[in-house]
């Protein structure tokens, strides 16, 4: 019966590097995601002790920067994308000039981006119907942490080029190293057992700005150290540059579909932001905790999506499919227990980030909501990556931004606001 239900032969590669299997890819995906959620869990635990005028603003303007992040994510997910396929069809000399040409196109895109966005930090914030100390705040840590971005960029791309390469852990490692670096310098900022001259969110936003530095430095030291056969040293720009095309042809789609959501979220949190300050500082702790159970499901994506592009670069294309169906039923057992879990325990859970009666009510209630959200969740999260794995991107592309638009960002309008259901709506 098991067997039916998990076939450990369909998540399995051969690969120059051994072989690659689904437990081995999937475990250190997810705890390289879980512990950058970690990261920014941190972040929001330890500011609850500041202030939940603090907690607001930094999950607005972490929103947007997770908007930015994930612009950023065309590259590294078009090259993770073409890495594997060439692969898995024993093409390494174009999988190493795909991931030279993603280190330097997402240099140069986001040292552009970063540096002019950090110029409109306030009136971005402001568009997110955020006013006064909430404002300041949003505006500050948004200053700064979008003027290094360049680092998470690197970041990105790097731990998607080991990824292709069968070599996830060392991803999970530096970030680890990273998570600990940021809930150190944290407690030191906000609880000052020594006199230090950061203070509050500023201070937060600046310990965010060094560990990801310290792990893009790393990331990029191992990636030129370490026997991959990517000889960077000898690649020419111009001729590796021939591959860029198939990389955005790729990533551009999939970075449209994942700046959709990330835009609406915004959007959405702007229009919360109306309701109120109460509201939206329970959407950030309720998000905090439920990313949790988010974070399984887009792990077993992304692995399916890794080994279907290898697959269909081999032309194993029934085993690719297969894999799929399985991946598809584990998610959903996944994501509905787990976000049952979470909703039973949501109370306490929650008085983790704070005591307020008024947000401790309305976070609990809609953490039993969020069960049927996770459940069609677990659909995206594997159809969509397995769709991508294979090369088609426009198709789950337009029903993604259908979707953000018609159903997530003018419905909360309608019946958060219009209709005065609140956060409810």
């Amino acid at each position: 019966m098991w067997k039916s239900f998990y076939n450990p032969d369909l998540g399995k590669v051969e690969t120059p590097q051994g072989t690659m299997t689904l437990p081995k890819i999937f475990l250190p995906l997810f705890l390289e995601m879980f512990l950058m959620n970690l990261m920014s869990t941190v972040n929001t635990f330890t500011l609850s002790f500041y202030s939940d005028e603090a907690v607001a603003a930094v999950g607005s303007a972490g929103q947007f920067m997770g908007m930015i992040l994930n612009f950023y994510s065309v590259i590294s997910t078009g090259a993770s994308i073409v890495i594997s396929q060439n692969l898995g069809a024993k093409k390494e000399k174009n999988a190493s000039d795909a991931a030279f040409c993603a280190l330097f196109a997402g240099a140069g895109l986001s040292v552009l981006l970063g540096a002019t966005l950090s110029f409109f930090s306030m009136p971005l914030m402001r568009q997110m119907n955020l006013s006064g100390q909430v404002l300041t705040y949003a505006s500050s840590y948004l200053r700064i942490c979008i003027r290094v971005s360049f680092f998470a960029a690197f970041v990105s791309i790097c731990s998607a080029i080991f990824k292709s390469y069968g070599k996830p852990k060392i991803s999970v490692f530096v970030t680890l190293g990273m998570n600990a670096l940021n809930a150190l310098l944290n407690y030191l900022i906000v609880f000052q057992p020594v006199e230090l001259p950061l203070h509050g969110v500023e201070g937060i936003a600046c310990a965010y700005a060094f560990s990801e530095g310290c792990a893009a430095f790393t990331m990029l030291l191992l990636l030129l150290v370490l026997p991959f056969g990517l000889d960077f040293r000898h690649k020419s720009i111009r001729s590796s540059f021939r591959i860029l095309p198939k990389v955005l042809q790729i990533g551009i789609p999939g970075g449209i579909s994942t700046l959709s959501y990330s835009v609406s979220q915004v959007v959405t949190t702007s229009i919360i932001a109306l309701v109120g300050v109460q509201a939206v500082s329970a959407k950030i702790y309720v998000s905090t905790l439920v990313f949790y159970v988010y974070v399984l499901g887009l792990s077993l994506g992304l692995s399916t999506s890794l080994l279907i592009s290898w697959l269909t670069g081999a032309g194993k294309y029934e085993q690719a499919y297969q894999l799929n169906l399985q991946n598809l039923k584990i998610t959903i057992l996944l994501n509905a227990c787990l976000s049952t879990l979470l909703a039973c325990f949501g109370s306490v859970l929650l008085r983790i980030f704070t005591d307020d009666p008024a947000i401790l009510s309305i976070g609990h209630t809609i953490l039993f909501f969020d069960i049927f959200v996770e459940i069609f969740r677990g659909f995206n999260h594997i159809e969509e990556n397995s769709l991508r794995g294979a090369g088609d991107v426009v198709f789950p592309m337009g029903v993604s931004i259908l979707s953000c638009w018609l159903m997530s960002v003018f419905f909360s309008y309608l019946l958060g606001v219009k209709m005065g259901f609140g956060l409810f709506g």
